[in-house]
């Protein structure tokens, strides 16, 4: 694989948002950044929404509402 494909891991997949949304955070940008936002951020807090600890980082670097976005713990025993 080289460096221009794009990994489907979703491990690969987190990490990769991870990174952009702390690029982002206190008004960082991207080469994906135009005037009107960044698809690139967009796709990133997307992406951590779908993962316990990415909302769990959207809610600490305050992109998220924790009432809309409740974080879900594992199967109840």
């Amino acid at each position: 694989m080289s460096g221009l494909d794009e990994s489907d891991r979703p491990v690969d997949r987190f990490d990769s948002a991870r990174r952009t949304v702390l690029q982002h955070k206190d008004g960082g940008t991207c080469h994906q950044c135009v005037d009107g936002g960044c698809g690139q951020q967009a796709w990133a807090i997307e992406e951590l929404a779908q993962h316990p600890g990415g909302l769990l980082l959207l809610q600490q670097l305050q992109l998220l509402n924790p009432s809309n976005h409740p974080i879900q713990e594992g199967q109840p025993r």
